[in-house]
């Protein structure tokens, strides 16, 4: 199978996740999606890619050697 074809079934097999926002975060990710003409989804995907992306991790944990 090729790296398309195993991009395309990942796509497929997504999964939901249910997440809750205050009033502000949800009303600043409305904007941003209407300013790039995309879905919220699409813009909660991007900033997750862009986290995973990250060398440097979300939490640093002092003395742990991640």
């Amino acid at each position: 199978m090729s790296k398309a074809s195993l991009k395309e079934l990942d796509e497929k097999t997504a999964h939901r996740q249910s997440v809750s926002l205050t009033e502000e975060q949800h009303r600043q990710l409305i904007e941003i999606a209407r300013k790039n003409r995309v879905s919220v989804a699409w813009v909660i995907r991007e900033a997750i890619d862009r986290l995973l992306k990250e060398d440097m991790p979300l939490l640093h944990v002092p003395g742990s050697s991640s």
